[in-house]
């Protein structure tokens, strides 16, 4: 059992249950170090695997809104990880949460996505966890599933209580065969501020039939609560519910892409992709400058651009040749690579889309130097933001990076040949998705832990966000 864990977990214990841990883990640029060892009178003497571990990858899944728009994310362990708690020792579960907690609380930010929501699967017994009191109050909501046979309602909703005093939101998820084995689950629901009915395990009738009762049980001083369909698996899935009156839509159908078309832009992306050719070129401003004006969008968004705030200039520039010489060839290259994932009218795929490509140049330009990864950020940047760069133009990545001049590594990265650019692309997209032994083997290989990927991973969401709102606006 020991082994197992020592596998499968992490090596920091639990926060303890009367203090917040003191040392945490520590970060240094370059290769990460070994998370510091926590003093003796900090360890969880309780639980006998308590103080041996916990769990080193966390999973993210997008939230879709009404409005077809990325509302938050979902953190949880993965799926198969909390089936296999339901019939495991009952001291897992509390450890297993305070990994995801202390993944999500120890970033320097002051919020996890800024104005989006952030749901954190959790399990009830970890509701006298200190580390959900270093969380931010504001879009942040605690998402509790019931994983044993004990299950003190009584003493749930006090936790809960105090906890929304201070500020605290919280939800519940709702499975068929966990609303059959604790009776009390649907009282407690009906006070919560989420809701999540993971609607593969119900019938359209039983879905009406259980929101109607929760409504009925609702406490009249309440608001309505944020309704969440979980589980949906097809578009048509997410169509329906939304007719049904939900709010919020995780969901796998949120990353597939049957039926995909290059989505619809006011630019003309292959003119974009070309003018990267003659920047690296070393062709003179005003050659770029008089390509420039062959695009009346294009020029007026790098005015746009160079104006500003966030340029900080003191007077406006009205010529494109000024522009280009106050911006410099690596920020206009970067500039133009971004307005690829322009689009008119986005859907929510294109918004996933351009979520996932800005979150991955994000990443690995951040992670740049650290362990094995290459130090130069700027090819890593154009990396993970080409790299979904097919599914945008709805052409091969051969075709595409015959039309782009890029540095070669990252050319043969994106075409597959192993190497160093070709790994960090590999955790990148490791990063996003539900098995932690994948992501575990990727971040081994590239020199890094645990702790520093997921909190770049988050501080790239963030970020993404940001200029996915501006560049769309």
């Amino acid at each position: 059992m020991a082994n197992f864990l020592r596998r499968l977990l992490g090596k920091n214990g639990p926060a303890n249950t009367s203090s917040r841990d003191a040392a945490g883990d520590t970060v240094q640029h370059g290769r990460a170090s070994s998370p510091k060892q926590q003093p003796t009178t900090n360890k969880q003497p309780s639980d006998s695997a308590g103080s041996e571990a916990a769990p080193t990858f966390v999973c993210r899944e997008p939230v879709l809104g009404r409005d077809k728009r990325i509302s938050g994310y979902q953190f949880s362990l993965p799926e198969v990880i909390e089936l296999r708690l339901q019939n495991d020792y009952e001291f897992l579960p509390r450890i297993y949460d305070d990994a995801v907690l202390r993944n999500l609380t120890t970033l320097d930010d002051n919020a996890l996505l800024g104005p989006r929501l952030t749901f954190v699967r959790l399990s009830p017994d970890s509701l006298d966890n200190p580390r959900l009191h270093d969380l931010p109050r504001e879009n942040t909501v605690l998402m509790l599933a019931p994983v044993h046979r004990t299950f003190d309602a009584g003493r749930i909703q006090q936790q809960l209580d105090a906890l929304r005093q201070a500020g605290v939101m919280y939800g519940w998820v709702l499975r068929q065969t966990q609303v059959a084995q604790f009776p009390a689950l649907s009282g407690l629901a009906a006070g919560a501020d989420f809701v999540q009915v993971d609607v593969a395990d119900f019938d359209a009738m039983e879905v009406k039939l259980l929101l109607k009762s929760l409504a009925a049980m609702r406490p009249a001083e309440l608001p309505k609560p944020g309704l969440i369909a979980g589980g949906l698996n097809a578009v048509d899935e997410f169509h329906s519910c939304v007719h049904a009156g939900f709010d919020f839509f995780p969901g796998q159908f949120l990353n597939r892409r049957e039926n995909w078309l290059p989505p619809k832009s006011n630019l003309n992306r292959v003119h974009i992709i070309k003018l990267p050719n003659l920047l690296r070129s070393d062709a003179e401003v005003p050659i770029i400058a008089q390509d420039l004006k062959l695009d009346p969008v294009l020029a007026f968004k790098l005015l746009r651009y160079i104006n500003s705030p966030l340029m900080g200039l003191l007077s406006p520039v009205v010529s494109l040749d000024k522009a280009l010489i106050l911006l410099g060839r690596e920020k206009i290259y970067r500039w133009l690579s971004l307005l690829l994932f322009i689009f008119k009218a986005p859907g929510f795929e294109e918004r996933i889309l351009t979520e996932q490509a800005l979150s991955r140049a994000h990443f690995l330009e951040h992670l740049a130097d650290q362990g094995d990864i290459p130090s130069q950020a700027d090819p890593l940047f154009i990396l993970g933001l080409f790299s979904v760069l097919d599914q945008l133009m709805g052409q091969s990545m051969a075709e595409l990076l015959l039309q782009a001049k890029l540095p070669e590594a990252v050319h043969d990265a994106l075409l597959g040949k192993s190497g160093p650019y070709r790994n960090a692309l590999q955790l990148a997209i490791a990063a996003e998705g539900q098995s932690p032994q994948e992501l575990e083997q990727q971040a081994t290989l590239c020199g890094l832990e645990a702790q520093q990927v997921s909190q770049c991973a988050l501080r790239s969401l963030a970020w993404a966000h940001q200029v996915s709102t501006l560049e769309n606006s």
